[in-house]
């Protein structure tokens, strides 16, 4: 499996957050609890609202478990689609009664004689017909007359009170009836986060005017955000004069609000749990650093961890493609996976790293190019006094570009925290992983700034060389020393003879290294022979690994150790994986000439 689909989970043996003890304790209060009472999930968008309640019905509806409680369910948005704003509310409330009569036909709870059952059907048929006036009269909206012909107010009033006493009925007739043991009614709400604000207001409206009748439960995942929205045509946007009315508002629907707890998923559970499914193993070290990653970055959403997933495993599947041969583009898994984290949550830092990836190195000089005043920046951080986490330059420029931006704003010190576990991991290797990852990250950004989609379109995509000129001027430019370009030309310059003389031969030369293929081995990555990183400022020696793939490996290792006297050496050693590590610590074990006279051997032997 290579994705994960964006669906609640709808039993407990999903629930890998670990909120199952949270629908335990909502199930114990709707059963012991006094009625009429609606309570309302309050969540943001993908906060797992909709798998809380599943897991509550799933309780309800338990195999073998006496019937008690019998259950409604409607999903808002399928009453919304293709209609217009106020025919959304009608179909909401019919779809309530037809779902608990499918509900209970289902669980063989429906005893309502054949005159119930003619009552529900009127039931049914004023709700169609009449809502829209109801909320035309309670709350002065501007829809059109359900019934026409009708225009007296006061009959309608006397309809709306005929009707919830004939619902009452109906239900008061089911759980009353001795055929089945049905206590109470549940009726799930979901979704109205998901139509248009206004229409929410209008089915939470209608659910206090209609259905605020003895024995009923409702459960609303609703968010409050939603209800503020919908209510700005009434009362205005929200101030801090006039956020009370809001909040009345809300508090007249709903009796019970539950917040829902982000703050104590498991996330480190569903992390690797869900990486196991598209087939990505997390080591047990690392699990607490990746688990980390999503904190600082995503936090605790589980449909927004869902999605950067989904994007990680993409990019995992394009690497396997797109590196075949070049492994050394690929970087470190945890680089893609933070900064795959920063570019979903925090694309103005992301557009910075596009422009300079080492951000250790972000000055007031970087600052005032990018539109972030360092004067202010220095007179706001005066408040903080001394902090670990703005003490350093780079810090205070990454603090001070969060500012313009209220969300990120607020995540500022969390953007610092991760930046400084990427720094204090990577340490002198932190540009080379940075810029690996960056090709790669990219591929998935929604930024629309020409100048980051300029910058990302020449680090997302692979940056290849033609040939070892220009390689090596690149290499000077990153101020890499003449012993140190020297002993890679040395190298490089009879490789790219062999691939000269022989047609299956070909070198690939990349940003952050140089490998050496030979496209006749059959099999997917199994063509690279030698990669080579690209040299270190601080020593003149190269990093090599020869790969397996080199049919005549042992005998290149033996050879090495006895003509250059480096049988004692570890820095010449067969990996776990039977590569063979050539170390940069040579040139100084074996002195300048006869590191370039190794490096020629290694080449030689290779293309003969």
């Amino acid at each position: 499996m290579n994705s994960i689909t964006d669906q609640p989970i709808l039993s407990s043996s999903e629930d890998l957050l670990k909120v199952e003890k949270y629908s335990q304790a909502l199930s114990n209060f709707i059963g012991n609890s006094e009625t009429p009472i609606t309570i309302g999930l309050q969540g943001e968008w993908g906060t797992g609202k909709t798998s809380l309640m599943s897991l509550l019905l799933e309780d309800f509806s338990r195999d073998g478990r006496e019937v008690k409680i019998a259950t409604s369910w409607v999903n808002t948005w399928e009453y919304s689609m293709f209609k217009g704003a106020h025919e959304t509310t009608p179909g909401v409330l019919r779809g309530m009664l037809e779902k608990l009569k499918e509900s209970c036909k289902d669980r063989g709870v429906w005893t309502l004689a054949d005159g119930a059952k003619d009552r529900f059907g009127k039931a049914t048929r004023f709700l169609g017909g009449l809502a829209n006036q109801v909320l035309a009269n309670q709350t002065g909206l501007n829809v059109k007359d359900a019934a026409s012909g009708v225009s007296d107010k006061t009959k309608y009033l006397a309809e709306i009170a005929e009707i919830k006493a004939l619902i009452a009925g109906l239900i008061q007739e089911l759980i009353d009836d001795s055929k089945n043991p049905v206590e109470k009614v549940v009726f799930f709400v979901d979704d109205l986060d998901r139509i248009p604000p206004s229409d929410a207001v209008e089915v939470l409206e209608s659910l206090k005017n209609i259905f605020d009748i003895p024995n009923c439960v409702f459960l609303l995942a609703i968010d409050y955000e939603v209800v503020v929205k919908g209510l700005e045509s009434k009362f205005g946007p929200k101030t801090e004069s006039n956020e009370r009315e809001f909040r009345s508002f809300f508090d007249k629907i709903i009796q019970v609000p539950f917040s829902m707890p982000v703050g104590t998923y498991d996330i480190e559970n569903f992390l690797v749990e869900k990486l196991k499914k598209l087939e990505v193993e997390i080591d047990e070290t690392n699990r607490e650093l990746f688990t980390k990653a999503v904190r600082f970055t995503i936090g605790s959403n589980p449909r927004s961890l869902k999605r950067y997933l989904n994007s990680f495993s993409l990019i995992n599947d394009l690497k396997a493609i797109e590196f075949d041969t070049d492994q050394e583009a690929q970087g470190d898994d945890f680089m893609l996976f933070a900064l795959l984290g920063i570019q979903i949550s925090y694309p103005n830092i992301f557009r910075l790293l596009t422009q300079s990836s080492d951000f250790t190195k972000w000055d007031r000089g970087f600052a005032n190019k990018f539109g972030v005043e360092w004067t202010q920046i220095e007179e706001q951080l005066e408040k903080f006094g001394e902090h670990d986490l703005i003490d350093e330059e780079w810090e205070r420029v990454v603090w001070g570009a969060c500012q313009k931006d209220p969300y990120i704003k607020a995540k500022a010190f969390s953007i610092l925290e991760l930046l400084n576990l990427l720094r204090d991991r990577y340490k002198e290797t932190l540009m080379e992983q940075i810029d690996a990852a960056m090709a790669f990250a990219s591929i998935t950004s929604v930024d629309d700034d020409v100048e980051s989609k300029q910058a990302v379109q020449k680090i997302g995509n692979k940056t290849v060389f033609n040939g070892i000129a220009a390689k090596v001027n690149q290499l000077e430019e990153a101020g890499i020393s003449n012993e140190g370009l020297d002993n890679y030309k040395t190298l490089w310059n009879i490789l790219d003879g062999g691939v000269s003389n022989n047609k299956s031969f070909r070198i690939s030369f990349t940003k952050t290294a140089t490998s050496f293929n030979n496209d006749k081995n059959p099999g997917k990555g199994n063509r690279q022979v030698i990669y080579c990183p690209n040299p270190s400022k601080k020593e003149p020696g190269i990093k090599l690994w020869i790969k397996r793939n080199y049919p005549e490996i042992k005998a290149l290792e033996q050879e090495l150790k006895q003509k250059f006297n480096l049988e004692n050496t570890s820095l010449i050693k067969k990996l776990d994986d039977g590569d063979l590590f050539i170390g940069p610590g040579l040139q100084n074990e074996l002195g300048p000439q006869k590191y370039k006279e190794l490096l020629e051997a290694i080449a030689s032997r290779i293309i003969t």
